[in-house]
């Protein structure tokens, strides 16, 4: 992809933010392999530079959602261990196969319909997790006798390696009893069966708060990229993380606004004195909502400035000081967690979380990446 952009709209990462986050989780986690989660292109931010960056860092072992995610990875040189968290269907296993990747037993019909599936034309095994229910009820069994006729299964074919066993909190980021109540399930389910190289259930939130030795895997991916999955998270763990996100742009026009005159698409908002609005080249194509009309960006010189009117698919008006000028600099997400522009108010403000904040940022918005002794961009459009 490109290193050019013509836009004055970036999405700044900062990769030693994420080093730094996955050097901390790595420290309250020291004898567990960290599988770095990097599935919807690394929430967004770049698998590509993310993975590579990790890789060098140490990463042994990332995690994405489809064989598709895989495969992208391995074409652009991971050579780590990679899972495909995700079911895949039986029929793509020599895809598997073929790029070396790590995949998803769900249950013991598709341990039997994979085996009929694969092919001689690659001479290597493929590795297999088997997934536990232990109360998300999407993937995965929690009968024990069906987890030990997959593991015979999978032992007694010859393409096949028996990796892992694995689960999913439902409720780690939450101050409750629920993840010490599926935990405990899992390591009743996973002690009745035979214990393969990788046991891992815990997430961010788990991988931040739980303090346990059964498993030899942790899973992390908001929290490499520096964001707390709860409140409670952000209270229950010793880790501070860093925040590796900045949305800025640039101030693309200047109006000046009369009383009783109207900004944007319904004339939504009217100005009740004389006011100047400025135009910003981001709208919610770019991943801004529409709800997102009345949060708070700031200026450079700290200036905070309301979005007014109904934000449009390229642009969203906000109300400034009189003698504001095109060309100002303006933050709508800042790489603290102490700002008013935080992710978490920019995401609170919507009712939503950072997760889905960071995967709605639009292709269109080039990533900007920063670290010791780097910089790059990666643009997308222009190929």
């Amino acid at each position: 992809m490109s290193d050019k952009y013509y836009r004055n709209t970036v999405l700044d990462v900062n990769l030693a933010a994420v080093e730094k986050n996955y050097r901390a989780i790595q420290g309250i986690n020291p004898e567990k392999t960290l599988i770095a989660v990097v599935k919807a292109n690394a929430y967004g931010l770049g698998a590509k530079e993310i993975s590579e960056h990790l890789a060098k860092a140490g990463v042994s072992f990332f995690a994405v959602a489809t064989l598709d995610e895989a495969i992208d990875l391995r074409m652009h040189g991971i050579k780590q261990k990679i899972l495909v968290l995700g079911t895949i269907s039986p029929e793509h296993i020599n895809k598997a196969v073929q790029h070396r990747i790590a995949v998803t037993a769900p249950n013991l019909q598709w341990v039997q319909k994979a085996k009929d599936e694969v092919s001689d034309k690659y001479d290597k095994a493929v590795w297999i997790h088997i997934k536990v229910n232990t109360g998300m009820n999407r993937y995965g069994t929690s009968d024990v006798s069906e987890i030990m006729e997959m593991i015979t299964e999978i032992n007694s074919f010859d393409r096949f390696i028996y990796e892992g066993i694995f689960s999913h909190f439902t409720s780690s980021d939450e101050d409750n009893d629920i993840t010490s109540v599926e935990f405990n399930l899992f390591k009743e389910i996973v002690s009745q069966v035979e214990r393969p190289e990788y046991v891992h259930i815990s997430n961010s939130g788990g991988a931040l708060t739980l303090k346990e030795e059964f498993t030899t895997a942790v899973r992390t991916g908001i929290a490499l990229y520096g964001y707390y999955p709860s409140r409670y998270t952000a209270s229950a763990t010793p880790v501070m993380l860093t925040p590796s996100v900045k949305l800025s742009t640039e101030i693309a026009a200047v109006h000046h606004l009369e009383p009783e005159e109207s900004v944007s698409y319904g004339r939504k908002y009217t100005a009740e004195t004389s006011e100047t609005v400025a135009t910003l080249p981001i709208g919610y194509a770019d991943g801004l909502l529409r709800r997102h009309s009345g949060y708070n960006v700031k200026l450079e010189d700290g200036t905070e400035c309301e979005i007014i009117g109904t934000i449009c698919m390229d642009a969203l008006m906000i109300r400034v000081p009189e003698h504001t000028d095109a060309g100002q600099n303006v933050i709508i997400i800042e790489d603290s967690t102490r700002s008013e522009q935080s992710m978490e108010s920019y995401s609170d403000y919507t009712g939503t979380i950072s997760y889905e904040s960071l995967c709605a940022f639009g292709r269109r918005i080039p990533r900007r990446y920063a670290g010791k002794d780097i910089e790059l961009i990666y643009n997308e459009v222009i190929n």
